[in-house]
């Protein structure tokens, strides 16, 4: 609540209060915005374990105490203070008041050209008085959230009571009724907007039905609460017989075996005017009875709210919970009325898990039959006046999305987990997080309008919606486990806003139907967009074959190819089987996570002509591992690298003239376990001696990537004591496995003091020799190495078990290096950040696309307190908690992060109990916050586009003008771009010096706009200085000189493994003693960021100033810190012939 958030000053894991003090503050910490760095807390993904472990005094608290005072504390921070219920009726006095001065007088009035033919009969109106204006909804039974989802503010129902004697006996036929209350409220707003209490009064569409207007007034002095005001009718206005589901008042609806279609929607949209007062007496009278049942439908509300399901117009509103809460606890008498809060939204949401039991249906009326209701709605929730089916506006995917979140929660609340609460009812889980695939369907603005239409029995839009999921549903088959399609303005939004123009004003004369419609041309394209989200199964999602009915069934077959199109075929298969079928195997190995969306594409722009465009996000972050080249090489697959690994093991295992046998070689590199954004391409000339310099005609690159890999030999009990002698030892062995190599199987080999490469099949094998079978000593000085293989061993379980890991951890770590944060976070780090995703999911479907792996990745990078609590990640634990960890080992870590020199961030893994072996050397708490920033707005920007944007906020909206979508080339751009005004100082790197610029994002000319737009860098002197560095490393391709003498000198001429980026930095860091930060990309990245330290001291800086005061005669005086001028020059010192010049940033300009 944006209270809470304003008076909180909580710091996130920094409370050493009482228990009672926390449970107050629980849910304002939770909500709270770190200032200095942007984070919101409650965007974190629920697996992260907050509450249990991040306070160490309720960590000590037993899992059903913690619950409660998490509860309560939520209670305090979600319900409605009594003081604000005043305020509500004080409001609703001087609506009251504002309205009964209206005198009584006819109008003429031309209905809304949406109304149709039928309403053109209402010419005139004579308005009357409301006869009563009262509090209704849940600020006057209960339950009421104290911020409504999708606004800033409280949102109080009023209900205004329309006379009887308004409306005429048939007004219930052809949108007269509806007609009518337009015009009632039209005067209403015009009575109000000149009312010196009322600030704004705006129309909006309750429930996103045009047919249904309601008002939102804000008064002047209490602009956070807002009134809609609903016009609600008497009970006996119209007979109820006349508007059951099988009743037909719409006359332009077609015929049906010689009747006039029947009107369910229609006719529920009068009978829920008519039936206000006795719903909410129902609710009142039931939670006077059941002590826990308003707490509980708060709570259920809260868990709706935290998916983003309570906004949508064909979803379950605040209003449909309650009533279902309030029945399955009396009439319906499923739950217990002795149950408390918890038990009760536990005991709900299991039952309501079970999708049979929602289409079942439910009635509040005593002997109600449900056949004919069941027939005319997906969801059937009866009222008590016996007439109304509250639930008539929820559609099947909305059934369908609401059992799946109802049966993920209610598990993880039965497994009784200590972060159980905090999963389920705390943490946000929206659209853009929990759905694999996102597409937007845009539909032709000549076939619809904004705001729809009222020509059917329900509002257009949820006619498309119905139909596009029936598509979707049919083509995706079991590659979906749910399907969602909603309008796209409502995703994760609320119906409580401002009517567009066209909708909120009517067609009158000098106004016709025509310009209405007109208007719609100004109208954003985001509210002509069907947003379509989809969950898909792992094991079907990429299959290559869909069968459709065997050939003998016709009238399928015939269905089937009228569905499908040109891509149907007839196939016959190995079991003997002839059917139809959709084959994809056309579609390369790295495309085949598009068949989802392909399929969709295809049938919904086939099977829906007001289809225009349909764009999805599988391919929304391909470009960023495609690098300038623009493909991907199926030879560097980790099948692949795998494959040839084993054949090289198999050789050295035959090797028979060693000291020790190979027992074993396990590999270590990430393009083994499919993590490394650009794995090693085939080297023309690593295929063996004296071949490969005509294998192809791509430019070689002189630093070919290493992959390393661990050789195991045999025990034996001579090793030497000491680690020198110890390397001294593998390094021998190391040079007798390659003698013996290049002697029995002609293989070229590599030799260099530090390592020993194999050249085999194309690619750079680099041994390390592990002698831990050697003893305890052996182990010790092999502790890093033996780390690493079990890590290896870890991720590469992983990727087995979720084919999306190792996409998704590519697009991390080529989105931390991207930003320049290479030099900072390892490998290691980001793997098992995502593996953490995809073991510990929480309420979660483990991720099956690389976009929404990464978008939780981004929320977990932001908002997890890396201060304060580690990082569990255990393969052998399926449940989020610390089972893999004593309490004695529990205490040591915490011990050891209360350190003052302790790494920022701490993640524990089964072979690595002190969690720091990745973190120890970075990244600092300075970068950390950095990259949680960065995190931060990128995770917003990318569910952004996914779900697109919902208009909510107005003074975003303007400054969103420019707001990339979905399927603009320049969408995954927005996510990759880095910022370079914050650095002090910016190098310019030779692009010819790196060895593979190729993986670069960014062309020369944008990077080059770049420097000129952000730092003002001048472009002829950028130009200058490009062209005066000609001279210098050339390692992007091996020189044609060098190639004419032969494979044998072009291969001694390779340095593999060499990064000189790399070494740039550790050798500028060096000389700089501590002065500044250095950010690169390592993926071809041409610029490096410089940040000055605040404090700047040096500490054994090799800057020529800082031998100025030395005085030979007396004591050494530290030097002053380096001026941002002495540092650039050291820095070109230091990288001439690889740094073109370096630019100081905007401050110091």
């Amino acid at each position: 609540p944006a209270a809470s958030v304003r008076s909180s000053h909580f710091r996130v894991g920094r409370v050493r209060a009482d228990v009672g003090r926390c449970s107050r503050s629980a849910v304002s910490a939770l909500a709270c915005r770190d200032r200095r760095c942007g984070v919101w807390i409650a965007t974190r993904p629920p697996a992260i374990s907050f509450w249990g472990r991040a306070n160490r005094e309720l960590s000590k608290m037993s899992t059903g105490t913690l619950d409660a005072e998490l509860l309560k504390a939520l209670q305090d921070e979600s319900s409605l203070p009594r003081a604000v219920r005043g305020v509500a009726s004080t409001l609703v006095d001087k609506l009251q008041e504002t309205l009964s001065g209206i005198p009584e007088k006819a109008a003429k009035f031309t209905p809304p050209a949406h109304f149709g033919a039928g309403a053109d009969r209402v010419a005139s109106v004579k308005f009357v008085a409301p006869e009563r204006v009262y509090l209704t909804g849940s600020v006057a039974n209960g339950g009421c959230l104290r911020i409504s989802p999708g606004t800033s503010s409280t949102v109080a129902d009023v209900a205004v009571e329309v006379p009887k004697g308004y409306y005429a006996e048939k007004d219930y036929l052809d949108h007269r009724y509806h007609a009518k209350r337009f015009a009632y409220l039209q005067v209403l707003q015009q009575h109000l907007s000149r009312a010196k209490w009322v600030a704004s009064v705006s129309i909006s569409a309750h429930h996103g039905d045009i047919r249904k207007p309601c008002l939102l007034v804000t008064a002047a002095k209490t602009k956070d609460m807002c009134l809609r005001v609903l016009l609600t009718a008497p009970a006996d206005t119209f007979p109820a017989s006349r508007l059951m589901p099988d009743k037909a008042n719409l006359r332009n609806l077609d015929e049906v075996e010689g009747e006039r279609a029947p009107s369910p929607n229609y006719n529920q949209s009068i009978l829920e005017d008519m039936f206000v007062e006795e719903h909410g007496k129902f609710l009142r009278d039931a939670t006077g009875e059941v002590e826990y049942l308003e707490d509980a439908c708060l709570l259920l509300k809260v868990w709706a709210a935290r998916r983003g399901m309570l906004g949508a117009p064909d979803g379950f509103s605040g209003f449909v919970l309650s009533m279902l809460m309030t029945h399955l606890v009396t009439t319906g008498g499923k739950l217990s009325p002795l149950m408390d809060t918890q038990q009760l939204v536990k005991a709900a949401l299991t039952l309501l898990s079970d999708p049979k039991v929602l289409s079942g249906g439910f009635s509040a009326a005593a002997q109600q039959p449900l056949g004919r209701w069941k027939r005319a709605f997906p969801f059937v929730l009866i009222g008590p006046c016996g007439s109304l089916n509250i639930g008539a506006r929820v559609s099947k995917s909305a059934i369908a999305e609401f059992a799946h979140e109802a049966a993920l929660s209610a598990a993880v609340l039965e497994r009784g987990e200590r972060t159980a609460f905090e999963q389920v009812f705390l943490s946000a889980m929206y659209p853009a997080v929990r759905y694999d695939v996102h597409l937007h369907v845009t539909l032709d603005r000549n076939m619809t309008s904004a705001s729809g239409s009222c020509d059917a029995d329900a509002v257009s839009w949820r006619g498309f919606e119905t139909r596009v999921n029936e598509i979707a549903t049919k083509a995706l088959g079991s590659r979906a486990k749910l399907i969602r399609v909603q309008q796209q303005t409502f995703v994760n939004a609320s119906d409580i806003r401002p009517a567009l123009d066209s909708a909120a004003q009517p067609a009158t004369k000098k106004r016709k139907a025509s310009e209405a419609d007109a208007a719609d041309g100004s109208i954003d394209e985001e509210h002509f967009k069907i947003w379509v989200g989809i969950i898909l199964d792992p094991d079907n999602a990429s299959r290559l074959v869909d069968l459709g009915p065997s050939s003998d069934d016709d009238e399928l077959a015939k269905d089937f190819r009228a569905f499908w199109g040109d891509r149907a075929e007839l196939r016959r298969f190995k079991d003997g089987r002839i059917c139809e079928s959709i084959v994809w195997d056309a579609i390369p190995m790295h495309e085949r996570h598009h068949i989802p969306a392909l399929a969709l594409e295809y049938t919904v722009k086939r099977n829906l002509d007001a289809a225009e465009e349909v764009d999805w996000s599988c391919n929304l972050l391909d470009a960023a591992l495609k690098g300038k080249e623009g493909k991907i090489h199926e030879e560097s697959s980790p099948k692949a690298l795998v494959q040839s690994l084993d054949r090289l093991s198999k050789r050295m295992k035959e090797l028979k003239d060693l000291p020790l046998k190979v027992v074993n070689v396990q590999p270590l590199s990430a393009a083994f376990r499919g993590t490394d954004p650009f794995p090693p391409k085939p080297h023309q000339l690593a295929f063996g001696a004296g071949i490969g310099m005509g294998r192809s005609d791509e430019h070689m690159s002189v630093c070919p990537k290493a992959l390393d890999v661990l050789v195991q030999l045999e025990g034996s009990g001579r090793w030497p004591d000491n680690s020198m002698a110890i390397n001294k030892t593998k390094a021998a062995m190391a040079l007798k496995i390659a003698e013996q190599l290049r002697s029995s199987f002609a293989m070229q080999t590599v030799v260099a003091e530090e390592a020993i490469d194999v050249l085999h099949e194309g690619f750079a094998i680099r041994m390390h020799i592990n002698s831990t079978a050697g003893g305890a000593k052996n182990e010790a000085a092999e502790r890093h190495l033996i780390c690493g293989a079990a890590h290896a061993g870890v991720i590469a379980t992983v990727n087995l078990r979720f084919p999306a890991y190792g996409p998704a951890t590519q697009v991390a770590k080529r989105w931390i290096a991207a930003h320049m944060l290479s030099p900072h976070f390892k490998g290691e780090v980001i793997e098992l950040l995502m593996a953490y995703l995809f073991l510990h999911p929480g309420a979660f479907e483990p991720p099956t696309s690389r976009e929404v792996a990464f978008v939780r990745f981004l929320d977990l990078l932001a908002s997890h307190p890396w201060n304060v609590l580690p990082l569990f990640v255990d393969p052998a634990v399926e449940e989020d908690g610390d089972e893999g960890i004593t309490a004695d080992a529990m205490q040591e870590l915490e011990k050891k992060m209360d350190e003052p020199d302790a790494p920022s961030m701490c993640v524990w893994t089964p072979y690595d109990s002190s969690g720091d072996v990745w973190t120890q050397v970075g990244p600092g708490a300075v970068v950390l916050k950095r990259a949680q920033v960065l995190a931060s707005r990128g995770a917003e920007r990318l569910k952004a586009i996914l779900q697109g944007r919902n208009g909510m906020d107005a003074s975003n909206a303007k400054n969103d003008a420019h707001a990339v979508r979905l399927g603009d080339d320049a969408a995954w751009e927005s996510l990759f771009t880095p910022a370079l005004t914050h650095y002090d100082i910016v190098l310019k790197l030779r692009r010819a010096s790196l060895p593979f610029p190729e993986h670069a994002l960014f062309t020369p000319k944008q990077i080059k706009r770049r420097l000129v737009k952000e730092l003002g860098v001048d472009a002829d002197g950028l130009l200058e200085a490009e062209h005066g560095n000609k001279r210098g490393l050339q390692l992007a391709k091996m020189p044609e000189k060098v190639l004419s003498r032969g494979p044998d000198k072009a291969r001694a001429a390779m340095l593999i493994g060499f990064d000189p980026l790399r070494c740039f930095i550790r050798e500028a860091e060096r000389r700089l003693g501590g002065t500044a930060l250095l950010f690169a990309d390592e993926h071809g990245g041409d610029l490096v960021g410089v940040a000055l330290k605040p404090s700047m001291q040096h500490h054994g800086a090799e800057l020529p100033s800082s031998l100025a005061d030395f005085d030979p005669l007396g004591d050494f005086s530290a030097p002053a810190p380096p001026g941002v001028e002495e540092i650039a020059e050291e820095l070109l010192f230091c990288g001439v012939g690889f740094v073109i010049d370096a630019y100081k940033g905007v401050k110091w300009a």
